[in-house]
């Protein structure tokens, strides 16, 4: 199967599921040095940022993120499961 079998069957699932995700990965905080940082930015501000620098480390993100989207609609596509919204 191809990469793109996974975003094409069940596409509008992975849609929402990436803007639930998103919005998880921004509301979830956690204390970090002295302050509350949410694990959006500590992946990006702590991880990212400091290993590629500003611009890489934003495009590291955005391909872990899709990666991580990709990882779920192809675990439900690998498991037949079609999710109809």
């Amino acid at each position: 199967s191809c990469f793109f079998d996974s975003f094409g069957v069940i596409l509008l699932f992975i849609y929402v599921s990436a803007a639930v995700l998103s919005i998880l990965l921004s509301n979830i905080k956690f204390p970090y040095a002295e302050d509350v940082i949410s694990l959006h930015g500590y992946a990006y501000t702590v991880v990212l940022q400091p290993a590629l620098g500003d611009y890489a480390g934003s495009l590291a993100f955005a391909l872990l993120f899709v990666a991580l989207n990709w990882v779920i609609g192809h675990v439900l596509y690998k498991k037949k499961i079609y999710i109809k919204i």
